[in-house]
């Protein structure tokens, strides 16, 4: 707030105090007193009107500061009514009435949100778990009549279950992660496994290296399904003869990497920050295809398992996706 709109604000008093100080002048030389003794008290009493509001703009800015130093300070912004004193004014009482009865209608509703999204979540749950039922079915079926075709579907069907799975987990991770000691090959071969049809059949050739020795602390679950989202990638976006998706593990000296590489059509530089946001397909790929959630849905369980990951491409060349564990067994979860 500056002082000039405080001034305004102030305006009526400002006006009625003049007036009285003029009235009160004419009134003093009209009996007599000397003229330059009422300039000085015009003068003297102008300055204390002065003072006054000066004072009473400064006592009110360290309030105004006050309170929004305090609402930037949380989290949740509509807690602030529980963090304010409550003012004596009787004008600013009637400010406070208004924030306490919009605070509880805004807690009340935010409570209902919750309640709606905990039961949607829990149903959304139940039927993932449910209709994987029907899909072991479809595939022990393919398997039983050897209908590459069908496996190559089921399989993708099941993957799909399982991204809605992680996407309705990914805002609690903390309460459903087992953190343990395990080798990069523990995170890697079970998702080259889902995949051998596809590899096979589409002949793209896959380079492993140095991941028995590595090992991190993680949840191999929550890897498995971060591994299978970026191999997903690599194989979707393949379109040259000689196809290569190349895995590996580096050891440093502070983290351990695991670099996955492929040699397909690779990301526009102008697309690379932009990867990670959802909704995000990229300019250079087949929409259809895209959804824009499986790498926006990989970052964000990335940071809640306190690893990092990122991205190094070259459009038509090369994309590489690099995860980096962190060495040693303590993971912050938020």
């Amino acid at each position: 707030m500056m002082f000039l709109e405080y001034l305004e604000e102030k305006i009526f008093y400002i006006i009625i105090s003049l007036v009285f100080t003029l009235l009160l002048s004419i009134y003093l030389l009209l009996i007599g007193i000397d003229s330059s003794v009422v300039i000085l008290l015009a003068i003297l009493i102008i300055v204390f009107i002065f003072i006054s509001l000066l004072i009473s703009y400064l006592l009110i800015k360290k309030r105004y500061k006050k309170i929004v130093n305090l609402v930037d300070s949380l989290d949740e912004k509509y807690l602030i009514k529980e963090v304010i004193d409550k003012p004596k004014n009787l004008e600013n009482r009637a400010y406070y009435y208004v924030l306490d009865k919009a605070c509880k209608a805004l807690n009340d509703k935010l409570s209902d949100v919750e309640n709606s999204k905990e039961e949607y979540l829990d149903f959304l749950d139940s039927f993932i778990h449910e209709v994987k039922t029907p899909i072991s079915a479809l595939s022990l079926y393919a398997d039983n009549n050897n209908d590459e075709k069908m496996k190559e579907e089921v399989l993708k069907i099941s993957r799909l279950v399982d991204k809605m799975l992680f996407y309705t987990r990914s805002d609690v991770v903390e309460k459903d992660y087992f953190i343990k000691e395990v080798t990069l090959a523990d995170l890697v071969h079970p998702v080259l496994l889902d995949y051998k049809n596809y590899l096979l059949n589409y002949h793209i050739k896959v380079e492993v290296k140095d991941l028995d020795d590595l090992k991190v602390y993680t949840d191999i679950k929550w890897l498995n399904f971060i591994i299978s989202q970026i191999l997903s990638n690599s194989l979707k976006y393949q379109n040259k003869k000689n196809r290569l998706v190349r895995i590996k593990g580096i050891n440093n000296k502070n983290n351990i990497k695991l670099e996955i590489y492929d040699n397909g059509v690779g990301i526009k530089e102008s697309d690379i920050s932009k990867i990670f946001d959802k909704g995000f397909t990229g300019s250079n790929r087949n929409k259809k295809n895209a959804s824009g959630i499986g790498l926006y849905l990989t970052k964000k369980l990335c940071d809640k398992l306190g690893i990092d990951i990122k991205i190094e491409s070259v459009y038509l060349k090369y994309t590489k996706v690099i995860i980096t564990f962190p060495k040693g067994n303590y993971f912050l979860i938020e």
